[in-house]
């Protein structure tokens, strides 16, 4: 009985082949593990956008509405739109928005504006893992800081 084998060189991987292996499967396991650490990350850059978001809803509120006083309610783990102290429900979305124990929002108070969008001017400290601060300005400029 005879043992047909292929061809010398069609026998096995070179060098060169597995080094490439190697170094592909390095760059894919790099990312995947920088990609599961930035997922806090991007939690924080949410909860940011929704409370700059509601700070936003409720300087336009009081620029359309001069009857009533709007004010965004700082805790320390949620927010809280309100008109004239009790709270206020815009469309579809509901306050206060719990953001969770993890994260915390400092100081606490609240924010309101005037019939020309403006404020008095406030930095909001938004910690998970890290802290990204949120500048009210008193033109009535809000933003990352």
């Amino acid at each position: 009985m005879s043992i047909n084998r292929p061809p010398p060189k069609l026998a096995a991987f070179t060098l060169l082949e597995l080094i490439i292996v190697i170094v592909l499967v390095a760059i894919v396991s790099v990312y995947i593990i920088t990609r599961s650490d930035s997922s806090s990350s991007y939690q924080l850059d949410t909860i940011v956008e929704q409370i700059i978001s509601s700070a936003r809803l409720s300087q336009q509120l009081s620029m359309n509405d001069n009857t009533r006083t709007f004010a965004l309610l700082i805790q320390s783990n949620s927010i809280n739109l309100t008109a004239d102290g009790s709270p206020f429900a815009v469309g579809n979305i509901s306050f206060p928005i719990n953001f969770g124990s993890q994260v915390t929002l400092s100081p606490n108070g609240s924010i309101s504006f005037n019939s020309l969008g403006e404020t008095t001017a406030t930095t909001l400290n938004v910690q998970l893992n890290q802290t990204i601060q949120i500048c009210f300005r008193s033109s009535g400029y809000i933003e990352r800081c």
